[in-house]
């Protein structure tokens, strides 16, 4: 029989070996953007084939995740599903290996959609974990924003990586589509990068073993997922849970659109600004107010802190539409340290009373990372037929949407708390 101390003690375990994994897909996340502008001139990508790329990464978590929480109620083993997630994840880094020795864009596009197919594994398994296993709702919200405060330091770390190689390499010399040996040392550079990222793992992988992880039976969850199909209409017949899947999903498109598009929107006021130094504080910035933002959740609602940074973000992003030079600037930084508690309290949020569903749930939630393909898409398309600062109006109509599920959530629990 386990006592209440063992059970809190693998709990500890399992959540400090969740947050490491967290850290981890945050390197992939980010490394992988970084690393295709550099990967881009080597094989000669055209846009259609980097568009496809990108798109790859979020497509892999819509379609993994249901898999994975499938899987998880068969083995009914949180152990084996990381286990799972971490070979897929460290098989893709691997593949690096044969994209660069054979020039390949389709074994390179394989990597990736591995590598992100684990990441997806892992992160559906890892944060309705985190969720389900603490002793309250709220509680396990404000778990869920600590350890994916060290997400972000995954990102930048990922970003510095490969800022570091790419400041060695000559990758976009004018020579180095015709010189053999220029192309040779830059795929070697990105290969030594994901194979170390492929051993750690591996280490990882073995530590894994002998870690104590509570199995499903110990953590609340209540439902194996015999019936999957019924667990889904369950779900969306909770208007808490399927408004929260719209919110999330707008939520990850502007994230993505607001990102990926700082450079250019930056680099539209002029030299005078370092768009890729301004691109860094801002995901330092972000990697920031996670932890401030935790630390102001165990004193006030995390439903207000979202209430108020979505109103917060959907300013600036009008900021950044209607001004010019040092607002454009300070808006798209500020932006970022607003987004910083919006996907783990919305992730927390939309799980809310979804009891014996809720894994099935937090797979439904993590597919919608896909929004940040979709969204992007469109954003992309205003930044080329406008500019990329005015296509900042499209991640200001999502951060209305979040205004309005958050308002809903706080009408909702105002109403229970009156009845």
């Amino acid at each position: 029989m386990t006592t209440p101390n063992e059970q809190s003690n693998k709990n500890i375990a399992a959540l400090v070996m969740l947050t490491i994994l967290m850290f981890l897909w945050g390197i992939a996340n980010n490394m992988t953007g970084t690393m295709l502008q550099n990967f881009r001139h080597i094989i000669n990508m055209n846009d259609i084939q980097e568009s496809i790329i990108k798109s790859a990464f979020h497509a892999a978590y819509l379609f993994a995740a249901l898999p994975a929480v499938i899987y998880l109620y068969k083995k009914h083993s949180y152990r084996a599903t990381i286990l799972l997630g971490l070979i897929l994840y460290a098989v893709g880094a691997m593949f690096f290996f044969p994209a660069a020795s054979l020039e390949s864009y389709m074994v390179y596009l394989i990597a990736i959609y591995v590598m992100a197919t684990g990441c997806a594994v892992l992160e559906t398994v890892a944060n309705t974990y985190i969720v389900a296993s603490a002793p309250t709702h709220d509680k396990g919200i404000f778990r869920l924003n600590l350890a994916q405060s060290f997400n972000p330091l995954g990102s930048m770390l990922g970003i510095m990586l490969c800022q570091y190689i790419m400041s060695d390499s000559s990758a976009y010399n004018s020579n180095t589509t015709v010189n053999p040996e220029i192309i040779r040392e830059e795929l070697d550079s990105i290969t030594i990068l994901y194979a170390g990222l492929g051993e750690f793992l591996l280490v990882l992988l073995v530590m894994v073993m002998f870690v104590s992880i509570p199995t499903t039976d110990n953590v609340m969850l209540g439902h194996k997922g015999k019936d999957l199909r019924e667990s889904v209409r369950r779900l969306f017949r909770i208007n808490n849970f399927k408004y929260g899947v719209l919110a999330l999903f707008v939520y990850v498109g502007a994230q993505i659109g607001v990102w990926r598009l700082t450079i250019p929107a930056i680099s539209e006021q002029g030299g005078t600004y370092n768009a890729d130094y301004l691109y860094t504080c801002s995901m330092a910035g972000f990697a920031v107010s996670r932890f401030i933002f935790t630390w102001i959740m165990k004193h006030h609602s995390y439903k207000k802190i979202m209430l108020w940074t979505s109103i917060c973000a959907a300013l600036l992003s009008l900021a950044v539409i209607i001004g010019d030079g040092m607002v454009v600037v300070a808006s798209i930084i500020g932006i970022s340290c607003c987004m910083a508690p919006m996907f783990a309290t919305l992730f927390g949020m939309s799980l809310e009373n979804t009891g014996r569903d809720m894994q099935t749930g937090g797979a439904i939630l993590v597919m919608m990372v896909v929004g940040g393909s979709v969204i992007f898409a469109l954003q992309n398309i205003l930044a080329a037929r406008l500019s990329a600062q005015m296509s900042y109006i499209l991640p200001a109509v999502c951060f209305l949407g979040i205004v309005a599920y958050a308002t809903f959530a706080l009408l909702l629990s105002d109403k229970k708390s009156s009845a």
